[in-house]
């Protein structure tokens, strides 16, 4: 008899809180529905401003601003060797070059961060000229806003066009969320723009020391092209191994139960707000791309 009554508690508390999050959610449909586009736009940015992105809606997509606490972060090896702790799979591509008795770094990743696939470039530097074997142990910090290339960069999904995005920026990004592309689905067609014909012709040599080869290359002037797709630098040791195809695994699961809690709308601003209202907790957790960063600098 006992046994009964705990059946008919347990049901009672599923049934209500059933009830309770079918009515939240419709309360937040509703209220999304009722927002004027740029109200949503304004809100999404206010919401997202504090993780270091903006949200570009004639692509759909998240990129990062110029003057963030990530630049406080700079780069070193450690954050891609840890990466995938952090639900993020990607092939990288370290550049190293000196120029000015410094030694410069400029870098792209692409590949899927979550449940979100997208890419990144970022150019650092060093205060000295260093040697090889101390390059996967030295904190890059970032460039200053003079310092600053022009970056063009087209992600492709099997050739086709994801994203295109061109600006004057030391770390320039492109992220859609929603989307799931394994890594080596995934392509970069990539100029940069240097401030000097000096300074790209030494950042040729950095691409050549990194396995490109001239026919790869276009340079025109103190611009230089070309395309990341299969990753010339040995990468994280966690990449290809189990562990980073359950993180795959995962991400896919993860996507299709925020795809399935968002309904029923589809655009990336409308399925954020949706989450915002009815899960919050998801909405932070799905905007902390890259945020690990941050810890391991107070460390």
């Amino acid at each position: 008899m006992n046994c009964w009554i705990y059946v008919m508690i347990a049901a009672v508390i599923l049934l209500a809180l059933f009830l309770y999050f079918y009515v939240r959610k419709a309360y937040a449909i509703q209220k999304v529905c009722a927002m004027p586009v740029q109200d949503k736009l304004d809100r999404i940015d206010q919401i997202a401003s504090p993780f270091g992105f903006r949200y570009k809606l004639s692509q759909d997509l998240f990129t990062s601003e110029t003057d963030v606490w990530q630049k406080e972060c700079g780069y070193c090896s450690s954050y891609d060797q840890y990466a995938p702790f952090f639900h993020m799979i990607f092939d990288c591509e370290p550049v190293y070059f000196d120029y000015q008795d410094k030694t410069w770094l400029v870098e792209l990743w692409k590949g899927q961060y979550g449940i979100t696939a997208g890419c990144e470039i970022g150019i650092y530097h060093a205060d000295r000229i260093i040697s090889e074997d101390e390059r996967k142990r030295t904190l890059f910090g970032s460039v200053s806003p003079e310092e600053m290339p022009v970056f063009s960069v087209t992600l492709l999904k099997d050739n086709s066009p994801l994203t295109r995005q061109c600006e004057r920026h030391w770390w320039l990004t492109g992220f859609c969320v929603g989307r799931y592309v394994p890594p080596e689905n995934l392509s970069m067609k990539t100029a940069i723009v240097f401030s000097s014909q000096e300074m790209c012709q030494s950042f040729l040599l950095g691409l050549e020391e990194a396995g490109y080869s001239s026919r790869e290359i276009y340079v025109n002037g103190s611009a230089v092209s070309f395309t990341f797709s299969e990753p010339r630098f040995a990468q994280p040791r966690l990449r290809k191994t189990w562990y980073g195809k359950w993180v795959l695994f995962k991400n896919r699961m993860l996507l299709r139960l925020y795809m399935k809690v968002t309904e029923p709308f589809y655009f990336t601003a409308d399925r954020l707000l949706l989450l915002y209202e009815y899960l919050p907790f998801l909405f932070r957790y799905i905007l902390k791309i890259r945020r690990f960063k941050k810890r391991k600098k107070r460390r």
